[in-house]
């Protein structure tokens, strides 16, 4: 049995796996994101390989990063919160390993996982959009990941909603993200609340809250309409925890239905299979792509 050592790196927290050749987990485990200075984040990911290399003959490594990355090399464009990243090649930082090491963006390890064993198995066009601190975008077309530029396509957390306030609070992240919902709900009563309590509140429909969850979907909505104009894919795909939410896809539908019935027609709103193991999943699967 193969076993892979399989990262999913974020802003608050490195998450990692041992997993065999299908992505079943064997150890696992998770650290919080150390502070961003001296490449601190690289010193974290050699020790953790290293002292798994000590119980584990590793076939080689697989990481799911914020942002921009040039997959064959490596090369980090950026990196989000993950400043240590930013300008450096990955590969080359971990290569003291000696271990075979992939990397894929988090967005699309998210659709990747989706293709190989959740809900775009058969889809040849879908977009993934993760919902959390912001949203990440990828967009499957054609057969493969789309990725532009750079490694840019698929940032539609970038994409501005208010033609007339064009600034970085009137982006898709900014009005349609877990963290701005619920930093509007703590603004307008005080009280800071998790999303669970969140939708308790808004399905006992405490007005307070059942204003600013609407909004949010409404954002949701007009972002999946925009998305649909544009690429037409099968699927559009919601993850990230809030997606769990009951009914969190009918939300979108109904919203569509109202903004352009035929968008309905064109591309089916789901939510994605895989929750927190999806960056790690996507990120093997690409791992094996690229081998």
């Amino acid at each position: 049995m193969n076993h892979y050592l399989v990262y999913d790196i974020g802003g608050t927290s490195v998450k990692y796996s041992i997993m065999d050749e299908e992505s079943n987990i064997i150890d696992s485990s998770a650290v919080d994101t150390p502070a961003e200075r001296n490449g601190s984040i690289f010193q974290l990911l050699i020790e953790i390989t290293k002292s798994y290399q000590k119980r584990y003959q590793l076939s080689g490594l697989a990481l799911s990063v914020p942002g921009a990355v040039d997959e064959k090399s490596g090369y980090v464009h950026y990196a989000g919160q993950i400043t240590d990243f930013i300008g450096k090649n990955i590969k080359e930082e971990l290569a003291v390993l000696g271990l075979p090491v992939e990397l894929e963006n988090d967005a699309n390890c998210a659709a990747l996982a989706e293709k190989w064993k959740g809900h775009a198995q058969d889809c040849n066009s879908f977009v993934c959009l993760t919902i959390g601190t912001g949203i990440g975008g990828a967009i499957y077309l054609n057969g493969d990941l789309y990725r532009g530029r750079m490694g840019m396509a698929g940032e539609v957390g970038l994409m501005y909603m208010n033609a007339s306030k064009p600034t970085e609070t009137a982006t898709f992240s900014r009005l349609g993200s877990t963290w701005n919902l619920l930093h509007k709900v703590f603004l307008k009563t005080g009280e800071r609340i998790t999303g669970e309590e969140l939708f308790e509140r808004y399905y006992q429909n405490d007005q307070h809250i059942v204003e600013e969850v609407d909004t949010f979907f409404d954002m949701l909505a007009v972002g999946s309409a925009n998305l649909i104009h544009i690429l037409a894919p099968e699927k559009i795909l919601f993850g990230g925890g809030i997606s769990g939410q009951p009914d969190f896809a009918n939300h979108i539908r109904e919203r569509l239905h109202h903004i352009r019935p035929e968008c309905l027609s064109i591309t089916e709103i789901d939510v994605c299979k895989f929750g927190n193991t999806a960056g790690q999943i996507g990120a093997l699967y690409h791992f094996h792509k690229m081998r």
